[in-house]
């Protein structure tokens, strides 16, 4: 796909990793639409910036686990946009518990990250879908993560989740095809301020276990984004973006 003058959706497209998939689409030509829960100011300096850039940035207020919600979020960019072309379900959440901590899980967690993470990204895409089949082809890509595939991460529904994401992707690439490609980036620890300030001895154990001996970074991630927007011919994959540790 020629992403020039499409229209994207990026959720929680303001922070972090959001951004700078924002950012790539931005300088690639397509009109972005960043969607924020609770980082209202976030987003809007994150549009500010896109449109210094001489780029078309909008943002709008969703909890993408709410129906209602994504509902109007969608009739917004009709009513501005037209209607979206590329979608990046990138909307997420957890809670940091080790896994043997079964009784550390509140039912609300559990709730509360398959909410965001899994019924936000059917949402999404559902209405991303219908958008997309009248303008006549789309890109859907979920961020899921190495959580999904193996058994680490932040705790034990986050991984869960996004297993489901990842099961999710596939049964949407049946679902959607031949004309909406729907694939997946699944990112491993990755290089930023937060990881380091959070607990820097996991940087280190990262780099001693990557075939790389590297920690990828949010532009690498961004990089394949945009690689599996751009493709004909990949549907209903996982592409792991980890410096190889689920080699």
């Amino acid at each position: 796909m020629d992403i020039t003058d499409k229209v994207a959706l990026v959720t929680g497209g303001g922070t972090g990793l959001g951004r700078v998939i924002s950012e790539s689409l931005m300088h690639h030509g397509a009109t972005v639409w960043i969607s924020y829960n609770q980082s209202k100011s976030e987003a809007a300096d994150t549009v500010a910036q896109l449109t210094a850039q001489g780029g078309a940035a909008h943002a709008v207020k969703a909890d993408v686990s709410s129906s209602v919600d994504v509902a109007q979020m969608f009739q917004a960019i009709r009513d501005v946009s037209g209607g979206v072309d590329i979608l990046v379900a990138n909307a997420g959440t957890t809670v940091f518990r080790p896994f043997d901590d079964l009784d550390g899980v509140s039912e609300e967690d559990w709730d509360r990250i398959f909410a965001v993470n899994v019924k936000g990204t059917w949402l999404t895409a559902r209405s991303a879908a219908e958008q997309m089949r009248e303008r006549g082809d789309g890109r859907i890509v979920t961020i899921s993560s190495v959580a999904g595939l193996k058994a680490q991460g932040s705790s034990l529904p986050y991984c869960a989740s996004k297993a489901a994401v990842i099961q999710l992707t596939r049964v949407l690439a049946r679902a959607l095809a031949p004309h909406i490609l729907v694939n997946s980036v699944a990112p491993g620890l990755l290089d930023t301020r937060w990881t380091r300030g959070h607990d820097p001895k996991t940087i280190d154990a990262f780099l001693k276990s990557s075939p790389l001996h590297r920690v990828p970074t949010l532009t690498d991630v961004a990089r394949q984004v945009m690689v599996l927007i751009e493709s004909t011919s990949v549907t209903g994959q996982v592409v792991p973006v980890d410096a190889g540790v689920t080699l």
